[in-house]
């Protein structure tokens, strides 16, 4: 009998939380749907960066699971409190707890079941999609399709089986403690006041927002170049956050209780339209779901910083490239005595039609050590390129070319570094080979990680000064007319690996593969960085968003069913269907609406900070502006979508009583 109970009220269950079951749909179809393909030959091949994919998406799925628990253990709460008066009539008939915890973990199951067998062919689907994304961002000229293996479903039913192991444990110790009279009367508990002291309660509000303000003062204070790299960095960083929490927490307890005595005092605001009975309800909702309207927030703003992140990794991609390899081929040499790189050249010149070749010297100078600002601890030197190489190396890269004076010299370094010498009045002039130099200027655009051994600036001065300077590396850059990829680098290292390695004192063999670099590896390592981090970011916030949205729409729907006496009260009072329905939007725009505000303005200040970092690496100053735009565009949509079928399926239920 109870098989048959528990078949019947799983169908009811799926009409009443249709919202719900899609959203779990989707998110088990999208766990495996990356599983799917993260665990294809095909796409593994791709790039060599596929394999951290997978390490990744393995740690992002514990993540997952915690809020799909959360969503899922919401979820059961609101049917244990919608059924309640049921399950104690049960219990009166003579039906043992133990049966009727029994009955709703078999519901759950069923529900559980009907998701997961829909999950398995729309994360099919959804895998061809996921593939097509990852094949277009790396530039690969072909579509890849994705097999169904029975590895990514049997991990995907070791998701579900622990999710639910979880969720349905917590179920069953809820019931346990459960009395007849807590069945029966657990729909109609009545609120508790969280706050008797108003004064209490503005307390924690104040302190809360302090907390706040210093959680994003400190995160700000270590956005720069000088502090970004600091090893107390990430602790800030962990602290900053953990106050934020806890802020939005205390935030979240108070707000509408807060909203709610500012109301009461202005009369003209308290009785004009239906103000009164908007407040009222949205205050006695959230002074009992503080805990949750803060949880909400916490994964509101982990959703936005996560679709901000993907933007902005998109949109450092072209600056990445030109740090990392701005030719198509490039060789470094420090040995003693140099190597002939016209063996490089030969093989290059097998696969692919050279346009031209540059070689240049980089020189050191001991007399001034302008290293000394940029802490290069194995450079005790300056690296010094003649300025004719330099301009050489522009035109390779059809950028302007400088001139120098006999008397002046020019400074290339990396933008993340250029707060170490800029406005630095100790280098305006400088002792060069006994005569002196004078700072020219300063560039950023020209300089790329390979442009010397320390990878932190160049100095260049006129031809002249660099005579009777030892030569420290030799350098080979090759332009190409085809697009280079990672099967040259591999070609040049196989062939020429003789020219690779190196034997110190002490007769060990070092391998320096590292020395050649091509541009079509840092393309395709960018790519699947790229691809990596803007699918798991899509990824992660649309597991968040969907989470947030259905508990919203079902707490929405619930208090529809749950109270429809007040709506059918403004009916007699005279209230036609338009002013209710503009009632209803109005309480729905508030639920919503609430928990979006501080996430919104913490992203807002955090990603403002993040951008003194990134500025430099992005189109413009205010470029992140456009990409915090695109976030909150994907956001509200998505989010929007739930608003709608909350208030579609609030306005049936109260149109059911009529």
């Amino acid at each position: 009998m109870l098989g048959k109970l528990a078949v019947r009220n799983t169908k009811r269950s799926l009409k009443d939380y249709l919202i719900y079951l899609i959203t779990i749909t989707i998110s088990f179809s999208l766990m495996l749907a990356f599983n799917l393909v993260v665990s294809s030959g095909e796409v593994a091949k791709l790039s060599s960066g596929m394999g951290s994919f997978k390490n990744v998406l393995a740690f992002i799925n514990v993540v997952i699971i915690f809020v799909i628990c959360f969503l899922i253990n919401y979820t059961t709460r609101f049917m244990l409190e919608k059924r309640s008066r049921e399950l104690g009539t049960y219990m009166l008939l003579g039906i043992r707890k133990k049966d009727i915890a029994r009955l709703l973990v078999l519901e759950n199951i069923l529900l559980g079941a009907f998701a997961f067998a829909l999950a398995i062919p729309a994360g099919f689907v959804f895998s061809q999609f996921v593939s097509l994304v990852i094949v277009r961002l790396l530039g690969v000229p072909k579509v890849i399709f994705i097999s169904v293996n029975l590895v990514s479903i049997g991990l995907l039913a070791v998701y579900f089986l622990a999710i639910y192991a979880l969720v349905l444990l917590n179920l069953l110790r809820r019931i346990r403690k459960m009395t007849v009279h807590d069945f029966l009367y657990f729909e109609k508990q009545n609120e508790k006041k969280m706050f008797h002291s108003s004064r209490r309660r503005n307390y924690i509000f104040a302190v809360s927002a302090v907390i706040g303000a210093a959680s994003l003062l400190l995160w700000h204070s270590r956005c720069s170049f000088e502090k970004i790299n600091e090893q107390s960095t990430l602790t800030c960083f962990m602290i900053s956050m953990i106050l934020l929490i806890i802020s939005i927490y205390g935030i979240s307890a108070t707000c509408a209780d807060l909203l709610l005595s500012v109301l009461l005092k202005s009369k003209k605001m308290k009785y004009r339209k239906d103000n009164m009975f908007v407040a009222r309800g949205f205050a006695s909702k959230v002074r009992t779901m503080s805990f949750t309207f803060g949880t909400l927030s916490v994964l509101i703003l982990l959703s936005l910083l996560c679709l901000n992140f993907s933007g902005i990794n998109k949109g450092v991609y072209r600056t990445s490239i030109e740090l990392n390899a701005p030719y198509d081929v490039e060789v470094s040499d420090w040995s003693r005595p140099f190597d002939d790189f016209n063996e490089y050249i030969r093989v290059i010149d097998e696969d692919y039609t050279i346009r031209e070749t540059l070689e240049y010297s980089v020189y050191r100078e001991t007399e001034h050590q302008i290293q000394d600002y940029y802490d290069v601890q194995f450079y005790p030197y300056d690296p010094v390129m003649k300025l004719s190489d330099y301009n050489k190396c522009l035109k390779l890269r059809n950028m302007d070319t400088i001139e120098l004076k006999a008397d002046e010299y020019f400074l290339v370094t990396d933008r993340q570094l250029l707060y170490k010498v800029e406005d630095n009045s100790a280098i305006k002039s400088i002792r060069f080979s006994g005569s002196e130099l004078h700072l020219k200027g300063i560039d950023t655009k020209s300089f790329w990680y390979r442009i010397n051994n320390c990878g932190r600036f160049m100095v260049i001065v006129p031809d002249e000064s660099v005579k009777g300077l030892e030569i420290l590396e030799r350098h080979l850059l090759v332009d190409t007319k085809e697009d280079t990829n990672a099967e040259l680098r591999e070609k040049i290292v196989t062939k020429l690996g003789h020219l690779l390695t190196e034997t110190d004192e002490d007769g060990e063999v070092h391998n320096e593969q590292y020395r050649v670099n091509v541009r079509g590896v840092a393309v395709e390592e960018q790519n699947t960085m790229t691809a990596m981090m803007a699918g798991l970011c899509l990824y992660i916030a649309f597991i968040l968003i969907s989470a947030v949205g259905t508990i919203l729409a079902v707490q929405s729907l619930s208090d529809a069913a749950k109270y429809r006496y007040r709506y059918r009260t403004l009916q007699r009072l005279g209230v036609n269907d338009k002013a209710l329905f503009a009632t209803i939007r109005k309480q729905l725009w508030i639920l919503f609406g609430v928990p979006v505000v501080y996430s919104v303005f913490s992203a807002f200040c955090m990603l403002t900070s993040v951008n003194h970092v990134y500025q430099l690496m992005l189109e413009g100053r205010f470029t992140y502006l456009i990409y915090f735009a695109g976030s909150l565009a994907i956001f509200f949509l998505i989010y929007g979508i739930y608003w709608a079928a909350a208030y579609t399926g609030f306005k049936r239920t109260i149109s059911e009583e009529r």
